[in-house]
C-alpha cells in the first residue's frame, strides 16, 4: 500500500501550499530529535517522514505526479530509489525555526550574521524592607549598590591606556563560526568571539586597573523613592543602576523589590487596614465611644452603637491606605470589638454584678445564656 503524504501532514488532499508549509513547520518543532520529547528513534524515524512528504507535497512536479501515480511513482524519482536526507530540497523553509535552539542557520556551508551591536548590560536586584506606616505615606531610602563600571583609564577597551588592535581570533568580525553535522548537512553556529567578546578589539598589552576585562567594580549610594501605598512585592525599576556593558551598550537596570513588615496591631487587605478595640459589657449594651489609633497615630473616636455583639467589625471612613501612589483617597479602617473580662474585682464589684444577676428575674435564664455565649466568644 502507496503513503498517504496528505494523512501524515494532517492536511487534506485540497491544501494550499502555505497550509502544507505551515503544517510541517508545526510537525517539525514537535518531532525534530534534538528537541523532541520522543525517544531519538521514533523522533528520528517520524522527522523522516513528515520531511519526505513534505519534500513531495511542496513541489508543484512532485505532488501532481504523487496525485496521479501515487508514492512508488514519486520514490523511484529519488536518487536511491527512496527518499533520503540527500534528497530533501527544502531546509531553507524551516531554517529559522530551529535558530532558537540551533544559535544559527540551516544548510551546507552557509553563514549566518548576528547582530554583534552594543548590548545592555545586566541588571541586578535589591530588596528592601519598608514599615507599614513608610507604605502609608512612601519614604525615600538610601541603598548601597554594588555594581561594574567602565574601566576609565582603558576606556573599557582592556588594553592598557586604551591601545586595542584587530582580534586575530575573529580577524575583527567580532564572531567566531562552529559547524555541525546534521541530517541536513552542516550546521553552522555563530557566537561571540571569545577572546574579544563581540567587539572585534584585542590588545597587546591588558589594562593594569580592570586586568583586561574593560570594568571595574564600584559601590554606589542611591536613593530609592518608594511611592505612598506600595505593596508587598512591589517591583520598582531604576534605569540604568545596573552593571556596565562590556562591549559599548547601555548599562543594565537595577530592580528593587519591596517588602512591608507585618505591622503589630494593623492587618492590610489591599487598601483597607484591619485592627482591634477592647471595650467594656455595659458598652455593648448600652452603646458608648471608644478612642482609636490610626496607623499614623491619630486619635479618633469610635462610636459603638447600642446591642453591639462581641468580634463585630465598626468601620471608619478614609483610615486606610492610599488607593493608588497619585490618589488623595484612602481605604478605609474596620474595628474588630472586643471586651476585657477582669480575672479579678472588687468586693462591691462582685456585689453589683451578683444583685444584677439575681434580679433579672424572668429574663434571668436568659441573660445567664447570653453570658455563657458571651463566654465562649471570650
Amino acid at each position: 500500500m502507496g503513503k498517504d503524504y496528505y494523512e501524515t501532514l494532517g492536511v487534506d488532499k485540497s491544501a494550499t501550499q502555505d497550509e502544507i508549509k505551515s503544517a510541517y513547520r508545526r510537525l517539525a518543532k514537535k518531532y525534530h530529535p534534538d528537541v523532541s520529547e520522543e525517544p531519538k528513534e521514533v523522533a528520528e524515524a517520524k522527522f523522516k517522514e513528515i520531511s519526505e512528504a513534505y519534500e513531495v507535497l511542496s513541489d508543484p512536479e512532485k505532488r501532481t505526479t504523487y496525485d496521479t501515480y501515487g508514492s512508488d511513482a514519486v520514490n523511484s524519482q529519488f536518487s536511491g530509489g527512496g527518499f533520503s536526507w540527500d534528497d530533501f530540497t527544502h531546509a531553507e523553509d524551516i531554517s529559522d525555526i530551529f535558530g532558537d535552539f540551533f544559535g544559527n542557520i540551516f544548510g551546507g556551508g552557509r553563514s549566518g550574521q548576528q547582530s554583534r551591536g552594543p548590548r545592555q548590560g545586566n541588571s541586578l536586584r535589591m530588596d528592601i524592607e519598608i514599615s507599614l506606616l513608610d507604605a502609608l505615606n512612601g519614604v525615600k531610602k538610601e541603598v548601597q549598590v554594588p555594581h561594574t563600571v567602565t574601566c576609565a583609564p582603558c576606556k573599557g577597551t582592556g588594553g592598557k591606556d586604551g591601545k586595542v588592535s584587530t582580534c586575530g581570533q575573529c580577524n575583527g568580525t567580532g564572531q567566531v563560526r562552529s559547524v555541525r553535522q546534521t541530517m541536513f548537512g552542516n550546521m553552522v553556529s555563530v557566537s561571540d568571539c571569545p577572546k574579544c567578546h563581540g567587539t572585534g578589539k584585542s590588545y597587546e598589552e591588558r589594562c593594569p586597573e580592570c586586568r583586561g576585562s574593560g570594568y571595574t567594580q564600584k559601590t554606589s549610594k542611591v536613593e530609592v523613592s518608594i511611592p505612598k501605598g506600595v505593596d508587598e512585592g512591589s517591583t520598582l525599576t531604576l534605569r540604568g543602576l545596573g552593571d556596565a556593558s562590556y562591549n559599548g551598550g547601555p548599562p543594565g537596570d537595577l530592580y528593587v523589590i519591596i517588602h512591608v513588615k507585618k505591622d503589630k496591631a494593623f492587618d492590610r487587605d489591599g487598601a483597607n487596614l484591619w485592627t482591634g478595640i477592647t471595650t467594656t459589657y455595659p458598652r455593648l449594651v448600652l452603646g458608648g465611644q471608644e478612642e482609636v489609633r490610626t496607623l499614623e497615630g491619630e486619635k479618633v473616636i469610635l462610636t459603638i452603637p447600642k446591642g453591639t455583639q462581641v468580634g463585630s467589625v465598626l468601620r471608619i471612613n478614609g483610615k486606610g491606605m492610599p488607593r493608588s501612589a497619585n490618589s488623595s483617597t484612602r481605604g478605609d479602617m474596620f474595628v474588630r470589638v472586643k471586651i476585657d473580662v477582669p480575672s479579678k474585682v472588687t468586693k462591691e464589684e462582685a456585689e453589683l454584678l451578683q444583685k444584677l444577676d439575681n434580679g433579672a428575674g424572668p429574663k434571668k435564664s436568659k441573660i445567664r445564656k447570653k453570658l455563657d455565649d458571651l463566654s465562649e466568644k471570650i
